[in-house]
């Protein structure tokens, strides 16, 4: 299988670029774009507060970060990674909903993310809503391992 153009899915943490270079050995024999995507997910569920969150008391800090803030995080993690990044794209909301439409939109034919073998992702086990849900292949890389 020959892919084009790699979608990424990251965040902040340090085994994010696990999956970046695990990506970039992907793409580089390949000759194929990759793009980063970061979701952040903590305010997706506002609605079930209606829309009202102490965020302090949350854990959240007073305010989210801005898109600028988040590119600006994005870049400082990239330091010393080799391969073009062609996009780097900031969303807000449901991980898998966002994957799928950022897959779409951009021409993505694969999508690489991360996933933990915790308790958490057996509660809200993200990667089986994508396998659900994608239109193109998906790489999963455990963390953990």
């Amino acid at each position: 299988m020959s892919y084009n153009h790699i979608l990424v899915a990251v965040d902040f943490a340090q085994e994010s670029l696990k999956i970046i270079e695990k990506a970039i050995k992907l793409a580089k024999p390949l000759g194929a774009k990759i793009s980063l995507i970061h979701v952040d997910g903590k305010f997706e569920d506002d609605a079930e507060f209606g829309g009202l969150i102490d965020t302090e008391l949350a854990g959240l800090g007073p305010a989210k970060p801005t898109e600028k803030e988040l590119i600006e995080k994005l870049d400082s993690m990239l330091t010393g990674i080799d391969y073009p990044i062609s996009q780097k794209i900031i969303a807000e909301g449901g991980l898998c909903q966002k994957l799928v439409i950022a897959a779409k939109t951009n021409n993505v034919d694969l999508i690489v993310m991360g996933h933990h073998h915790d308790f958490w992702s057996k509660i809200n086990p993200s990667s089986s809503e994508l396998l659900n849900n994608s239109q193109v292949d998906i790489l999963i890389v455990p963390l953990n391992a």
